[in-house]
């Protein structure tokens, strides 16, 4: 289950909603969502466990995304994405995210998400355990013990 006290999530990043995002509707297209996701756990794996994302070196693949839509997101909105790990298990963890639009001191929860990222080794071509530093990491950043 995806938390929903976003006080309960460390790392955010601000989101700029493009004219490209809409659909004929003029919302955010459900598509635009999995690219807020993605640039969003970008920036959390880049700040938590410093990985250098122009090197593309995160040994991890994407094996599911489930995502709850609640609010429409308009064009001119200013968006947030709140993202953290929860559970990580042997070879796989679930990052969990809040898509948000501020309203002056306003926050309305847009969607949540959950990506189950699995552990891979791209030169063997098989999945892997996480590594027990990265785990070590994320355990300590989650648990406030590692500065944001």
């Amino acid at each position: 289950m995806i938390i929903m006290d976003i006080n309960k999530f460390r790392h955010i990043i601000p989101i700029k909603v493009r004219f490209c995002d809409l659909d004929a509707m003029g919302h955010v297209n459900n598509a635009a969502y999995l690219s807020y996701l993605e640039e969003a756990r970008l920036a959390y794996y880049n700040h938590v466990l410093n990985i250098d994302t122009k090197k593309l070196e995160f040994n991890a693949v994407v094996a599911r995304i489930e995502i709850d839509y609640m609010e429409q997101i308009r064009l001119g909105d200013n968006v947030e994405v709140y993202t953290r790990t929860g559970k990580i298990g042997n070879k796989s963890s679930d990052v969990e995210h809040l898509i948000v639009i501020v309203d002056n001191q306003d926050r309305k929860i847009a969607a949540r998400a959950q990506t189950k990222l699995v552990s891979f080794d791209y030169r063997k071509n098989k999945t892997i355990p996480v590594p027990e530093n990265d785990r070590s990491i994320i355990e300590k950043f989650e648990s406030g013990d590692r500065e944001v």
